[in-house]
């Protein structure tokens, strides 16, 4: 760009930043922040379930969706179902691409869903991904989705928390925000990949990604290297824990009963 003589060249830069850059807004602010804490959760012998603390920042006027998603594995189920009038295990259905846990946390009262495209989470989302092979026919896939979305809901390993994510008056154009995620108490050990999403605008603006994660300690750790290493040893070991108990409990009940 020329000079010219009267020394208005500066106007026509500007203007041709303005258009470079765009307008200022939501997506142009500071990058979001996404912290977890603890961020690793120990499984020992007395384990309930946990509860991780999520914050972490993101631009005024926008919805925080956080998705907590862990590692898939092929799951096998029984099939019930009538022969000569008795329930009995009538085959076996494989579960294929289904997450060992899924939570979805939302600052909105209602989970963002995006505008002209699919949403890529929620139980929607997952209905697309989960397949089925095994004793059952194509037309009956989505009963059995459902009802295996049931299972894992009543296990409270899958759950969609709308308005779970609850946030603070905006300072400097940032939007601080927090929430609790509730780890059931038969959480899988492993490590599960924590994602925020920034949703305006019907799309997402921007995400930040963490790891939290999920191990054995103690005897239940022992245990399990048992199972995966000395079968045999296991095996004797889990016998002779089941008659202890049983020992236990008699014991106890049999208290009650004299007194």
């Amino acid at each position: 760009m020329r000079r010219s003589n009267n020394g208005l060249w500066w106007p026509g830069v500007t203007l041709f930043l303005a258009l470079l850059l765009g307008p200022a807004g939501p997506a142009a602010a500071a990058s979001p922040e996404l912290r977890l804490s603890p961020n690793q959760v120990d499984i020992g012998t007395f384990f309930e379930g946990a509860a991780v603390k999520i914050e972490g920042t993101m631009p005024a006027g926008t919805t925080a969706v956080v998705e907590v998603v862990g590692s898939e594995a092929t799951e096998h189920l029984l099939r019930k179902g009538r022969r000569g009038g008795l329930w009995m295990s009538v085959g076996e259905i494989q579960v294929h691409h289904a997450p060992s846990l899924y939570m979805l946390l939302s600052s909105a009262a209602k989970i963002p869903e995006f505008t002209g495209a699919a949403t890529p989470w929620g139980f929607a989302a997952l209905a697309k991904q989960v397949t089925f092979s095994g004793s059952l026919q194509p037309q009956e896939e989505d009963k059995f989705f459902q009802e295996f979305m049931g299972l894992k809901q009543g296990e409270r390993l899958y759950r969609v928390m709308p308005d779970a994510l609850h946030t603070s008056a905006p300072q400097k154009g940032q939007v601080a925000f927090q929430g609790m995620l509730p780890l059931p108490a038969k959480v899988p050990p492993g490590q599960y990949k924590v994602r925020l999403a920034v949703v305006g605008q019907g799309r997402m603006l921007a995400h930040q990604d963490a790891v939290l994660t999920v191990k054995m300690v103690g005897f239940p750790a022992t245990l399990s290297n048992l199972a995966r290493q000395q079968g045999l040893l296991y095996g004797l070991v889990a016998v002779l824990i089941a008659i202890i108990t049983g020992f236990i409990m008699g014991f106890l009940f049999k208290g009650k009963t004299a007194h």
